[in-house]
């Protein structure tokens, strides 16, 4: 009976949660008992290792050997404990006596009516608005007081995307106006690109930060740039590998590397010459795209965004797409060449050849399009001139413009992904099977968190003596997402940065900040370059790294 009480209670807990509750002996017949579990998604962490008989650990983080020699009896065993259950550990017996499940949260005021005068997509996105809007209140309203008028109490882990954007401006609705918000965007870089910090996530940042000054010009944002050199990254190696167990790949470090140090947030303001700077590199991008004249990987643009009109693009004439081929190879969201033996895009064309010539050893120029093309450029010295970016603007500034962010509070975008179809797996998991493998992966995908990604986040982000928040885990918005048809997520047929995630970008949109509504999706581990800098010094080149390698030393 007491064990059913607890996990009905918990229930009505709304928000992240993990817990360990002692309970003394009454009587001969209760002997004492530790309840212990985490909130139904796994949002907070908490570990369990038994490796040894007679003995169990409960801890968010796991021990480091380093710390006690006894410490090194708990080096292997950690375990994630599943969510949504408490269990009750009998202390008499050192087992698991019993579990019990955390009854669901049901908001039975959520709508998923539909309006007779909208849309389906305007409806749902008044509608979907509406949840995460709350959601983001449950997680500021209440943040602890900062140390001074001048220092933020909420920041958000700001990458430029559509998720940080759409979470930043509704932040701005329910902090008070006279404290700033901090906008903490990490970027990762080495001697090998001339110190250069403007990343994919940066530049996107800088241009989404750019809108929403534009849009809320009585909020105080402050851009905090954090750039992190790779040496500091192997100098805390083996603190983030020690947060991160019982993980233990390439991606969950590199991941959770990009995190410690954007939790940590001690970075520069930006300068207002990097603004412009990001405008002329985008610039310079789109004029490269528009003409074609990409030819290496490292000349790719920075940012992709969505080609077409993303206003009129559900209700388009489809003639001139139709003529235009997309370029055949998967993720790639530009257009074919007419002419093409590959059916594809320049650069992956490149890409395609690649294998051929190094069998042969020398340039094999098997398409005559696109080798004609390089020709003709070669007669032309403005056209055959190679793209180098200028990154001299871009490196890390040496002003005293130093700050560390002081906010307890950082809110994060995670979840929106898995919810809104939003990484590009997804869309091959559609080409496969259609909307119900996709409903099925995403179903697959959110159970997961807790084990994938949630656990090792919270304990990289903690570590700061910060707390991370998920607005778009919110219990309410999980389940207003689930109640929806995935047609009405996300919309497949349409092209990246356009049918992924429709939804959100619909609510983008209808908040004003448009910047971003295009932007197609890139992880946090290439957006910051994080996984570049990291996977060339581990396994020689990027290529050779996979997601789920494990991590091998690297010599300091």
């Amino acid at each position: 009976m007491q064990h059913k009480i607890i996990a009905n209670t918990l229930s009505n807990i709304h928000g992240e949660f993990a817990f360990i509750l002692y309970v003394p002996s009454k009587s001969p017949n209760m002997p004492p008992c530790i309840y212990y579990g985490r909130d139904r998604l796994g949002r907070r962490s908490l570990l369990i290792n038994k490796s040894i008989e007679g003995v169990v650990l409960l801890s968010s983080v796991a021990l480091h050997a380093s710390d006690s020699e006894d410490s090194k009896l708990f080096e292997e065993g950690w375990v994630e404990i599943p969510p949504a259950i408490v269990f009750r550990l009998d202390l008499q017996t050192g087992g698991v006596a019993s579990s019990e499940i955390i009854p669901r949260l049901v908001n039975k005021n959520i709508s998923t009516k539909q309006s007779t005068t909208l849309t389906t997509i305007e409806s749902d996105a008044i509608d979907f608005m509406e949840v995460i809007d709350k959601a983001v209140e449950r997680r500021v309203a209440h943040a602890p007081q900062a140390y001074s008028k001048t220092d933020a109490c909420v920041a958000v882990l700001f990458s430029g995307g559509i998720d940080s954007v759409v979470l930043a401006a509704l932040s701005h609705r329910h902090v008070p106006s006279s404290q700033p918000i901090d906008l903490i965007n990490v970027s990762f870089f080495n001697d090998d690109n001339n110190g250069s910090s403007l990343s994919p996530d940066r530049l996107a940042a800088i241009l989404s930060y750019k809108e929403m000054k534009l849009r809320f010009p009585e909020r105080e944002w402050r851009f905090i740039a954090v750039d992190v050199k790779y040496e500091e990254v192997k100098e805390q190696e083996n603190h983030v590998r020690t947060l991160i167990r019982p993980l233990d790949s390439t991606m969950d470090f590199n991941i959770a590397t990009a995190f410690w140090f954007a939790a940590r947030g001690k970075g520069r303001l930006l300068d207002p010459a990097e603004v412009e700077q990001a405008q002329r590199e985008l610039k310079e991008d789109e004029t490269s795209v528009d003409n074609n004249v990409l030819e290496t990987s490292s000349q790719q643009p920075l940012l992709r965004f969505a080609k077409q009109n993303h206003g009129n693009q559900r209700n388009k004439d489809s003639s001139k797409n139709q003529a235009r081929q997309q370029c055949i190879r998967e993720g790639c969201s530009r257009h074919a060449l007419q002419g093409c033996i590959f059916q594809s895009c320049k650069f992956c064309c490149g890409k395609l050849q690649g294998p051929i010539s190094s069998f042969l050893g020398k340039n094999a120029r098997l398409c005559p399009t696109h080798n004609q093309i390089e020709v003709v450029a070669t007669g032309n010295s403005k056209k055959s001139k190679k793209k180098t970016r200028d990154i001299t603007d871009s490196r890390p500034c040496n002003h005293n413009n130093n700050i560390t962010s002081s906010a307890k509070i950082l809110i994060s975008g995670v979840g929106a992904d898995e919810q809104l179809a939003g990484y590009g797996r997804h869309r091959t998991t559609f080409q496969r099977g259609g909307y119900d493998a996709l409903k099925c992966e995403l179903h697959m995908e959110v159970n997961r968190l807790w084990t994938r990604n949630l656990g090792r986040d919270d304990r990289v982000l903690c570590d700061h003596g910060k707390e991370g928040r998920f607005p778009f885990l919110d219990e309410d918005v999980v389940a207003y997402l689930e109640s929806l048809p995935v047609e009405r997520k996300c919309d497949m047929s349409l092209s990246p940065g356009v049918g992924d995630k429709l939804l959100l970008r619909e609510v983008a949109r209808m908040i004003g900040v448009n910047q971003c509504s295009t932007l197609v999706k890139r992880a946090i581990q290439f957006g910051s370059r994080i996984a570049k800098v990291s996977d060339k010094a581990r396994f020689g080149s990027c290529r050779k790294a996979t997601g789920s390698a494990k991590i091998p030393q690297v010599s300091k």
